[in-house]
């Protein structure tokens, strides 16, 4: 683990973000690109020195147009507390920044017309980023706080279609507006998070694999919850581990067609057993000895 969170975190930043930048200076508004900049920069590494404390892998930070990401290997494999934690430093440093301006602004370093600029760019950032929209914060939130009640599959795919579905409104929305006049940003944003939505729920099985992979590999907190799963003998494995919750430990209670219970079988090994095999036609009741 490296001593400081930003020791080796390597910077992309999107070519479209050259593009907004180059156009806020050429309409003379390069000190409020340069602010953006500073507060998408802050807004991040909250999220890096929060997954840093916790010890995950941050590979880069990148910046887009419209905000940043940091990309972490743990994500969406580690306790959902852990992921909300980190997903809330973000907005929770604007909440910072901003008692900071109104000090600022009562020792008279900062002019009021600045100050107030100043608190608009962070409340924006910072309500923004809370929608429950994936990937921003609140869509991070959203699913991991799912993950307590639901199987976590279901988890994904509940939250990856809302966010298709809200980033479509926000689309009409910026048609929709007063003015009679689209509203460019808002528009973009919107394409943006769709896309990468769906993008996101084309690769749901790949993200539902590596919580398999963690789960059989790791297991789950001693502290977790026990939740009895009831299964037909004949029901087929695939089915069964898509019934998993990412925040409980599970014990699988096997019962026949007439629904006598002939067996019960612990997590581990159906999760062996489905990596083992490789066999979608597996039934529950081969792995009764």
């Amino acid at each position: 683990m490296n001593k400081y969170p930003w020791q080796g975190l390597r910077v992309n930043i999107h070519p479209f973000f050259w593009v907004l930048v180059c156009s806020a200076v050429w309409t003379g508004h390069f000190i409020e690109i340069i602010t953006l900049f500073v507060l998408i920069i802050i807004h991040e590494m909250g999220h890096v020195t929060a997954a840093w404390s916790y010890g995950w892998r941050i590979h880069s930070m990148e910046l887009l147009p419209f905000g940043g990401v940091a990309k972490m290997e743990e994500s969406g494999t580690v306790p959902a507390r852990e992921e909300i934690v980190v997903a809330l430093a973000g907005p929770f440093h604007h909440v910072f920044m901003v008692l900071l301006s109104l000090l600022f602004d009562l020792a008279g370093w900062w002019s009021r017309e600045w100050t107030e600029y100043f608190i608009q760019g962070n409340l924006m950032l910072a309500c923004f980023n809370l929608l429950p929209v994936y990937p921003l914060d609140g869509g991070r939130v959203l699913q991991a706080a799912l993950s307590y009640f639901f199987p976590y599959r279901q988890c994904i795919a509940w939250t990856l279609w809302l966010s298709l579905l809200l980033s479509l409104f926000m689309a009409v929305l910026s048609f929709l507006l007063p003015g009679n006049v689209v509203i460019l940003p808002l528009l973009l944003i919107a394409l943006f998070l769709f896309l990468s939505n769906a993008m996101a729920l084309k690769q749901r099985n790949f993200q539902f694999l590596r919580f398999l992979i963690q789960r059989r590999d790791q297991g789950v907190s001693h502290e977790a919850m026990i939740k009895k799963l009831t299964v037909q003998e004949d029901e087929p494995l695939r089915m069964v581990v898509r019934k998993l919750y990412k925040e409980k430990y599970h014990v699988l209670e096997v019962i026949d067609k007439q629904g006598q219970v002939i067996d019960f079988l612990p997590e581990e090994k159906v999760l062996q057993r489905y990596f083992d095999l490789h066999d979608p036609r597996c039934l529950i009741r081969e792995l009764i000895s």
